[in-house]
């Protein structure tokens, strides 16, 4: 390096201590002096203010109410008894603290076994009424599994987009719906290229999983931002998954929800849906930022229940609480058949609060939600705010596009040269407000350090035991050599991963992207550093375009392998089957 070259590096030195280095270790200060006297929602062990609270408790005493009324005619139509409402809303209520039932949004689903744990249990109803107090239930549509088989139409709503409309090709955007084990409906899309492919082809099929405050608009931003459409002109069967209370899920927000709850419930049950409507095709699983997380764990936690006998004693206290965690053991087994690979932009392992200002910055959270009892984490409101109003817009874009010191931890505004306008249209199309559930949960790793773990009684570490990942699906981690959000630090916890081959690339242009090898062995673990790429670069700029998109699709084509319906067939000695994707 030259004299000038060496100036240039200490210069920017200088700026990060100055802009990021210096405020982090003060703000970290204030945070930890501040708690010491002051009691934080952490400390607490609530996700939301009493305020909140007390909402979820009214919530409770609503839906209680109703399905009393329900119960109380189900009862007297079968027993020809009637038991007070009120008796029935109380004991509810009661069931509701104890966990034998649960609120699902603003309602109370019952299953079979919960009905008959009421009707028997708690209000003394003989057998000989059981059976038509569930034809009634089922009929008048309270119990899971009613809703779920006599839900509407999977196919609801699509859209066409054409090559005369939008400058670039003709796709097709269908809508479906599905319902989790909760009872909670969750919509997602499918974009396909109308000229590409065709019902019952071997093409594969992938999931795009947003990251944390991004809706599934983060993959098609417009024409020229559009990871989405590139894997639809690929031929490829591509499904847009949107967490609950955003993008097409929106109005169904749920402050309380966490990442546990979409591993467990919301992806899971779209992976199962397509996997179920598509004859059995398997999907690769594309994550960016949290969207890799969840894809990464939840394969996690299904391997972790087949083995679970092996890795902890049966019938102990840690068994019981895993089992009572994890789906069960057939169920785990099957989903892990519908997984190809996994495929993750930028998706951290664990937090280092020393290393950026936003961390000590985001901690205090932890207090503001217990002051001002908040039911969002209002992401979308505060980047509105600094882009949109006229007295600060100039300034607010200007803070966006800056990186003194490297202290931007979003993009590399040298990857976007071409367009100085795509931060804001990333902002009004893509982010959203987050739940104070799912925020506390990153606090929560932020604050330790310790890689990210479940918020339920068990603790569990995905971070840490990622040598339980199953070894037959390949993985693919991507990182931006400039990315504080999820660094390439995080390499460290590949060496958790049980794969037997593991390879690490380092990518600084074009030229690289043939060195990269991915072979169509499954027991692969890859990690790809990218040279130059912030958080939001590897999915949108110069890095993505030239990058990350080639190596992406290398790695659905080598991990799809020779998958074909006619292999599978072959190897389930069943007749032909046509898929209805």
């Amino acid at each position: 390096m030259n004299s000038a070259g060496r100036l240039r590096h200490a210069k920017r030195r200088m700026t990060r201590l100055l802009v990021n280095d210096i405020p982090t270790r003060m703000v970290n200060f204030s945070y930890d002096y501040y708690s010491m006297v002051n009691q934080g929602q952490l400390r607490l062990g609530l996700p939301v203010s009493k305020d909140l609270i007390k909402t979820r408790e009214d919530a409770q005493v609503i839906a209680a109410g109703k399905l009393a009324l329900t119960l109380y005619h189900i009862f007297f139509r079968a027993t020809g008894s009637r038991i007070p409402r009120l008796e029935i809303k109380l004991t509810l209520l009661e069931e509701l603290n104890k966990g034998t039932i649960k609120l699902t949004e603003n309602v109370i689903i019952l299953t079979r076994d919960q009905l008959q744990h009421l009707a028997k249990n708690c209000f003394r109803i003989s057998d000989e009424f059981f059976g038509s107090i569930y034809d009634d239930a089922r009929r008048r549509r309270i119990l899971r599994e009613s809703l779920q088989k006599m839900r509407m139409p999977a196919y609801f709503e699509s859209e066409i987009e054409e090559r005369e409309q939008n400058g670039r090709g003709d796709y097709e955007i269908v809508f479906y719906r599905d319902y989790t084990s909760e009872g909670k409906e969750i919509r997602f899309r499918r974009l396909v290229s109308m000229e590409e492919v065709t019902a019952g082809d071997d093409r594969p099929s992938v999931i795009l999983v947003p990251g944390f405050a991004n809706n599934s608009n983060c993959f098609n931003i417009n024409n020229q931002f559009s990871i989405a459409k590139d894997m639809a002109d690929m031929g490829y069967w591509t499904y847009l998954f949107d967490p609950r209370g955003m993008g097409v899920n929106e109005g169904k927000f749920d402050p309380f929800y966490t990442v546990d709850t979409l591993i467990d419930h919301d992806l899971a049950t779209v992976v199962r849906f397509i996997h179920h409507r598509s004859k059995l095709k398997p999907q690769v699983l594309l994550g960016h930022s949290m969207g890799g997380m969840v894809s990464t764990f939840m394969t996690l936690l299904w391997n972790v229940r087949k083995k679970l006998d092996r890795l902890v004693k049966p019938g102990s206290d840690e068994y019981n609480a895993m089992e009572k965690m994890l789906p069960p053991y057939e169920e785990a087994v099957e989903n892990l058949n519908m997984v190809r690979a996994v495929i993750c932009l930028g998706s951290p392992k664990f937090f280092d609060r020393t290393s950026h200002v936003v961390y000590p910055f985001a901690l205090w959270l932890n207090h503001l939600a217990k002051i001002g009892g908040f039911k969002e984490v209002p992401i979308r409101d505060f980047l509105w705010f600094i882009t949109q109003p006229l007295g600060i817009r100039h300034l607010g874009r200007a803070i966006l596009r800056a990186d003194a010191g490297g202290v931007n931890f979003l993009v590399n505004m040298e990857n976007h040269r071409g367009d100085p306008s795509f931060t804001f249209d990333y902002v009004d199309q893509a982010v959203e407000n987050v739940p104070v559930g799912l925020g506390f949960q990153f606090l929560k790793a932020i604050f330790n350090g310790e890689g990210f773990k479940r918020m339920d009684m068990t603790r569990f570490n995905y971070s840490e035991n990622l040598m339980h990942f199953p070894e037959h699906i390949p993985v693919f981690n991507f990182y931006g050599s400039v990315d504080p959000l999820a660094p390439p630090s995080n390499t460290r916890y590949s060496e958790y991963f049980p794969h037997r081959i593991k390879k690490t690339y380092y990518v600084a242009s074009h030229r690289d992207v043939k060195k990269v090898e991915i072979t169509p062995e499954p027991c692969q673990a890859v990690d790809i550093i990218v040279e130059g790429a912030n958080h939001l670069d590897l999915l949108y700029g110069k890095v993505a375009r030239e990058i990350v998109y080639p190596i992406v699709r290398k790695s659905v084509h080598r991990s799809w392998g020779g998958w074909s319906y006619a292999g599978l067939n072959a190897g389930a000695k069943e007749p032909p089957v046509r898929a209805v994707s």
